[in-house]
């Protein structure tokens, strides 16, 4: 099983804490602790977080982030153009984010992907 993971094509991990303090949803700040489940270095965390905030609001004004500004990003965090989109990609593979007629997307295929797993498990468990 482990081979056929590696070999999935935008494939992001996603890590599961059993502790219910440590759930999502009773963080003080949700977003970053989902982020600090798919991203390990922090400063990657709050950069996915700030992200995926400015796409949520740029979508909501109307003005949706384009693909080509991306450099904005780069001078901003001072990163390098891989490390952007490194963090993207896995924002992508994990279903948070889309990229559609070249601007980005706040996306629910990451939320419909829980759905699915959760209710085939509760098939599973009598």
């Amino acid at each position: 099983m482990s081979d056929k993971i590696s070999e999935m094509k935008g494939a992001t991990t996603l890590v599961v804490k059993k502790r219910k303090e440590d759930r999502v949803t009773l963080s003080r700040d949700p977003l970053l602790s989902l982020c600090a489940r798919i991203f390990r270095n922090k400063k990657t965390q709050r950069r996915a977080k700030e992200f995926l905030l400015d796409v949520i609001e740029r979508k909501e004004e109307g003005e949706p982030i384009a693909s080509g500004e991306w450099k904005d990003y780069l001078e901003k965090w001072d990163i390098s153009r891989s490390s952007f989109y490194s963090m993207r990609n896995q924002l992508i593979s994990a279903g948070l984010l889309e990229l559609r007629k070249g601007e980005y997307h706040p996306s629910t295929r990451f939320s419909m992907d829980l759905k699915d797993m959760a209710e085939w498990w509760e098939t599973q468990v009598p």
